[in-house]
């Protein structure tokens, strides 16, 4: 199996189908940066995502941490979603976010939990 198509299949585990699709036609960055999508799929899925140690979830809630730490929102909103389909449940997430207080500070965590909160209501996972 090439990279790529490992790639894609590692990505199952975090994306809906639909998504998946979406995400391979649909490259924003198409026009400047044709290469990005292909360098994310192989090798950030097709070579540490499906790597062994770490299942799913475990692996998704490593990475909404990173995001969270770096301060980058849209990522932030893409890998809690993700997190989500890979079977993380919300309270893991917020627990998690919260863990995050001593380390990276109340704001960004603050801005973490508002884009969590947003997409726990999207995905009817708490009343609005």
């Amino acid at each position: 199996m090439d990279r790529f198509t490992k790639g894609l299949e590692t990505m199952k585990q975090y994306v809906t189908p639909e998504a998946l699709a979406q995400m391979v036609e649909a490259d924003a960055l198409a026009d400047i940066a044709p290469d990005l999508r292909k360098m994310i799929v192989e090798f950030a899925y097709g070579e540490i995502y499906s790597r062994e140690g770490l299942d799913a979830k475990k692996r998704a809630l490593v990475v909404i941490t990173a995001v969270v730490t770096q301060g980058a929102a849209p990522q932030t909103k893409t890998h809690i979603t993700r997190g989500l389909h890979a079977g993380l449940e919300p309270q893991e997430i917020v627990e998690a976010l919260l863990q995050l207080v001593p380390y990276i500070g109340f704001p960004r965590v603050q801005n973490a939990l508002v884009i969590a909160q947003q997409i726990f209501r999207e995905q009817n996972l708490i009343e609005t």
